[in-house]
């Protein structure tokens, strides 16, 4: 059970990085004007994240999941490609311990994400929860260069870099990790932040 907590915590952690690094929630259309989210979708969503907040604050009731999940369903029926509703949804699919559900809507997810490399590493989290360890290393290695791909076109995001090194933390270890930390650091003496970053 301390397990299921620890990994809902990691994947909440992850999906808000995400949603804090995702542009936007919707794609712009071609005539340069960005799609909103309509206010009734966001209403939904938001009343599920309130719902969440005391379900993880307030005492753990397994009946609570069940109504965030009817409203985050509803939300993304509203919108969908209302992506911080499907952040919202991993999460509570991760907490009910449904993670070929996770894995189906990760998959979903990372098709209008320009497959996001966070959202993959979070798939070979499920896949081990799955024991499906095997899959799991292969969805890592996927990862991996998933980030050095994004690395790539932006070398400077302070962001990136430190999901990067908690994606190696997490998948090589903490050493492997601050071996990583210190070549950036090297690169980049510019970004004090980096000197602060401790890999769990």
């Amino acid at each position: 059970m301390k397990m299921t907590y620890f990994y809902s915590a990691l994947v909440a952690l992850l999906l808000i990085t995400i949603a804090c690094n995702t542009q936007n929630n919707k794609s712009v259309s071609d005539t340069g004007e960005k799609d909103v989210v309509a206010k009734e979708c966001i209403a939904l969503n938001d009343s599920a994240t309130s719902l969440l907040n005391k379900y993880y604050f307030g005492g753990a009731n397994p009946v609570k999941l069940d109504l965030i999940l009817d409203l985050l369903n509803q939300a993304i029926a509203c919108d969908s490609n209302y992506f911080l509703a499907y952040n919202n949804k991993v999460t509570v699919l991760s907490i009910k311990g449904e993670y070929q559900k996770v894995i189906k809507l990760l998959d979903k997810m990372l098709e209008f994400s320009d497959n996001n490399p966070q959202l993959i590493f979070l798939k070979g989290i499920a896949y081990e929860k799955l024991n499906d360890y095997a899959t799991a290393e292969t969805t890592y290695k996927q990862a991996a260069v998933g980030y050095e791909k994004y690395l790539k076109l932006y070398p400077d995001s302070l962001q990136l870099i430190t999901d990067k090194l908690f994606f190696i933390a997490f998948t090589k270890g903490k050493d492997e990790a601050l071996t990583e930390l210190n070549n950036y650091i090297l690169k980049y003496p510019d970004k004090s932040m980096l000197k602060d970053f401790q890999p769990m």
